[in-house]
């Protein structure tokens, strides 16, 4: 893991924005067993705690406590990180995911400004492309647990991000004519898990891990409320 991904562990707890205790009622309203088998996370009773996997990284969630850390380490991950973990313990129904993949605009027919999450992620992502080898970005996304899928387009990778949760990243390079293209792409039924808000939390955070690893230099933004 890498330092850009922790959060300061004061700010999660007192950033009343993120309504950690919310997160916390949703959760304890299950029983972790109910929660183990809709969301397909492990409970250990022994431990109290759920475990999983998210971005190549082995994740800690304490119950009851509700709050998510890195197995290795026992730091916290990044509050736009550790939110949507929180949620998808909250919000999963056990819902069957359809295998159609589409953009961010047809997840959720409310959401309010998709075109904002494509600037800030596949525009992101061709903007990198600019100054930096593809092969640079495929091995970026090798690191946080993506594994290339077959495709005709130039980079095609499918990420791990929750264990209901995949993240595909779909680039196609710019040719004679023709522009170049970066989209994320999710399950159309992903709202069974996650709400909009943490599928724009979920995208926005891996380009930002990318953009940084391609960089080899700590760029993350951290959101605190203004």
């Amino acid at each position: 893991m890498f330092s850009y991904m922790e959060a300061c562990e004061k700010i999660v707890q007192d950033v009343p924005f993120f309504h950690f205790d919310v997160a916390k009622e949703q959760i304890l309203k299950k029983s972790p067993e109910e929660i183990s088998r809709l969301a397909s996370v492990d409970f250990n009773n022994a431990g109290s705690c759920f475990t999983f996997k998210s971005l190549g990284q082995d994740i800690t969630v304490s119950y009851p406590e509700c709050l998510a850390r890195f197995t290795e380490t026992g730091k916290m991950p990044l509050i736009e990180w550790h939110m949507p973990m929180l949620h998808y313990l909250a919000a999963a129904d056990g819902g069957a995911l359809k295998g159609e993949l589409v953009t961010y605009a047809y997840v959720d027919k409310h959401i309010a400004h998709p075109q904002q999450f494509e600037d800030e992620t596949g525009g992101r992502i061709l903007k990198l492309l600019e100054s930096t080898p593809l092969e640079k970005l495929e091995q970026a996304c090798l690191t946080f647990g993506g594994v290339k899928m077959k495709s005709n387009a130039d980079l095609y990778v499918k990420f791990p991000y929750l264990p209901k949760v995949d993240i595909f990243l779909q680039v196609w390079l710019a040719e004679e004519g023709m522009p170049g293209s970066a989209k994320l792409l999710f399950d159309k039924n992903c709202a069974h898990y996650l709400k909009s808000m943490d599928i724009d939390f979920a995208g926005t955070l891996l380009v930002d891990f990318l953009v940084t690893q391609c960089d080899c230099r700590n760029i993350y933004k951290v959101f605190l409320p203004t």
